[in-house]
């Protein structure tokens, strides 16, 4: 029998819905990026988490790890969860599944103290979860200068090229590990938080006012970024701290367990 406080960190990472249009079967769907980031930029063993999960499989899940990412896609929440209306030519397109057990995941994990990491939709999943509100529309805006319409590019490195700075609040916890009040950081989304949740506090601000980072006023281990450090995690300074962040709040949630598996 192995001690719990002597296991790898494993780390739950949520899917996303898809569907295969050759064979007409559904499927669930998840960038390489993600798992990579999981194993080598926070040392722990991924355990990816299909979005058809039911809520007893979903608790399941998180009696097996030590953390949760909230992973970004390409599809946007439905806006009736946040109190908006449109359809999936002005807020699409949608993965309802994805929004129930991302929301899940979000209460779970804060009944738990399980940390819990949310990248672009993650985020933005978590600010709905706990209040908050989603603005979309902003990209190509000239009010908002640091988020033109995104490019037609199939090179990641061009998708993913750091696009704009933002301005860190080294007070908070996450900033902290930050460790610069400016940083440099990629940006691929056409939505973001509108109303933030008043149990989150922000931490990241780009300079045309969007929240780019926040994280939770009072259970410092809910955090969430609007970039995505997930690609090329460790070669990246700020993708490197972040996901040492994680790794230890991580950690320190499975020290403070005692049970043994």
């Amino acid at each position: 029998m192995t001690a719990y406080s002597d296991r790898p960190l494993r780390v739950a990472v949520m899917a996303n819905s898809g569907f295969d249009s050759d064979i007409g079967l559904t499927r669930q769907t998840l960038d390489d990026k993600y798992l990579t980031a999981a194993l080598e930029g926070c040392g722990a063993l991924p355990i990816i988490v299909p979005t058809l999960s039911s809520s007893a499989q979903l608790e399941a899940f998180l009696d097996l790890v030590d953390g949760i990412i909230l992973t970004g896609d390409q599809s946007n929440i439905a806006p009736g969860a946040y109190g908006a209306t449109g359809n999936s030519q002005s807020h699409g397109p949608f993965d309802p599944q994805r929004d129930a057990s991302a929301f899940y995941l979000v209460n779970a994990a804060r009944k738990r103290k399980l940390p819990l990491l949310g990248i672009c939709r993650g985020m933005q999943e978590i600010n709905v979860s706990l209040g908050g509100t989603i603005q979309t529309g902003f990209a190509g805006s000239a009010d908002y200068p640091d988020h033109p319409h995104l490019p037609k590019v199939t090179d990641p490195d061009l998708v993913y090229q750091e696009a704009h700075p933002v301005s860190v609040n080294s007070e908070t916890q996450l900033g902290a590990a930050i460790g610069k009040t400016r940083a440099f950081v990629n940006s691929v989304h056409v939505q973001a938080v509108d109303e933030l949740a008043k149990d989150l506090t922000p931490v990241a601000l780009s300079d045309d006012g969007i929240i780019e980072a926040f994280e939770h006023s009072s259970s410092k281990f809910i955090i969430g970024v609007q970039w995505h450090p997930e690609y090329r995690a460790t070669e990246k300074p700020l993708s490197a701290a972040l996901f040492s962040h994680f790794a230890r709040l991580m950690k320190d949630r499975k020290e403070s367990t005692p049970y043994i598996l």
